[in-house]
């Protein structure tokens, strides 16, 4: 396994390595994507005057707006763009547990990278759409920090058993859902305190941007 540290504050370019990154990356497989909306509802309240979270804004079909704020635990709609495919997506940021050094030391990290605190960003992702969305490239939220600014994340290629970020994807047809994680790192005196979704049908940059889950 190969690792490398890179700072990317625009989307980054395709790539085999391990990657330690500010930002992950959607696949772009060619075609533009087509429109899906939400599969059908069944509402606990009818009532005309609900109203949707102030901490959070949306647009017709539902989906969060860029820009939103949503809550840790909170099930947040959101428009998903990879490549040919494009759907909707419930996105459940479920938990941020804080690792240990030694659970990356087999990494072989460098450098200031060695002194970097791993975090464990974990969530649950539905297909919520109408889309059968198998095969697409799915990229997990990523971790934000207690500054506001995005931690930095660990792209692999292979396994790593403390946080598997590999898209489950095979097979992904209306109403599947899977559970994933995103390692992320913390330089020294910072720590991960939220998620963020950026790009995938939502601007890369700032985070703020995105759609972000805080406590």
């Amino acid at each position: 396994m190969i690792t490398r540290i890179r700072r990317l504050p625009a989307p980054c370019a395709a790539s085999s390595l391990l990657l330690l990154t500010l930002v992950g990356c959607g696949a772009d497989d060619g075609a533009g994507p087509s429109a899906d909306k939400p599969a059908p509802r069944v509402s606990a309240s009818s009532s005309p005057e609900s109203s949707p979270s102030p901490t959070s804004s949306v647009n017709e079909d539902g989906t969060a707006k860029a820009g939103t704020k949503a809550k840790l635990g909170e099930p947040t709609l959101l428009s998903y763009e990879g490549g040919t495919k494009a759907g909707i997506l419930e996105v459940t940021v479920t938990g941020i547990e804080k690792g240990s050094k030694e659970d990356v030391a087999p990494l072989g990290l460098k450098g200031d990278a060695k002194k970097m605190t791993p975090y464990y960003v974990r969530a649950t992702i539905k297909n919520a759409g109408e889309n059968d969305l198998s095969h697409a490239a799915v990229d997990p939220p990523g971790g934000l920090l207690d500054d506001g600014t995005a931690a930095r994340q660990l792209l692999l290629i292979g396994t790593f058993a403390p946080c598997d970020s590999y898209p489950k994807t095979k097979s992904f047809p209306p109403g599947a859902s899977y559970e994933t994680c995103a390692p992320v790192f913390a330089d020294p005196g910072t720590e991960v305190t939220g998620a963020v979704w950026t790009g995938q049908g939502y601007p890369d940059f700032p985070p703020s941007a995105g759609v972000t889950w805080t406590p």
